[in-house]
């Protein structure tokens, strides 16, 4: 009697094909199949990070400006907030790029606090993101605190742009499922003699 696994996701039966092996090939080919799907999480909280990078390190910035009473970046930051017509008015990689361009302002005053903001910035990147990154309660994985870290030396290489942040997203690659990933041992090798590796359309 043949053993059924079922690892499809979608409902319709013209989605789906049958493929029928020896128990002799079930294991590794199921082992290939968690792989891959290691891969495409990994990419997709990948992606996940690099949205939610600068957000984060933003407030961060904001509260580490709070804390040591720094005015002028505190109203400028604040400021960023209330332009925003979303009702969370949280901080986005759009108020780093406008941290950073050339806009004229009719105010001299939120020119001078942008520029204040701009150097307390790069203070807070170069001194204190870290920390911020390795005090923080809300990070509880690891992992996921490092990846943090290590977006910092990206952020500061940034400030050495004409437009800083500008490309930020689409400038540094997210990981690709390239084949030296996949071990080239963990391949499925299937029997040749078509008696025996069958495939079958479900109909």
């Amino acid at each position: 009697m043949m053993q059924e696994i079922n690892l499809s996701q979608n409902n319709s039966n013209d989605q789906k094909v049958l493929l029928i092996i020896d128990k002799k090939n079930l294991e590794p080919v199921l082992n290939f199949i968690e792989k891959l799907n290691e891969i495409s999480s990994q990419k997709s909280d990948a992606a996940t990070l690099k949205r939610r990078v600068v957000p984060f390190f933003m407030n961060q910035f904001y509260h580490w400006s709070v804390n040591r009473k720094l005015t002028q970046v505190v109203i400028y930051l604040k400021y960023l907030k209330t332009k925003k017509q979303s009702q969370q008015k949280k901080f986005e990689l759009g108020d780093l790029k406008e941290l950073f361009n050339n806009q004229d302002f009719s105010n001299p005053d939120l020119e001078l606090y942008r520029n204040h903001a701009r150097e307390s910035w790069k203070v807070f990147l170069k001194d204190f993101a870290a920390l911020s990154v390795q005090r923080n309660q809300k990070i509880k994985c690891g992992v996921t605190k490092q990846n943090y870290l290590n977006y910092i030396p990206i952020l500061i290489e940034e400030l050495d742009q004409m437009f800083p942040y500008d490309k930020l997203l689409s400038k540094y690659k997210l990981p690709s499922a390239n084949p030296e990933m996949i071990n080239t041992d963990d391949m499925i090798q299937l029997d040749s003699d078509p008696l025996y590796s069958t495939i079958k359309e479900i109909v």
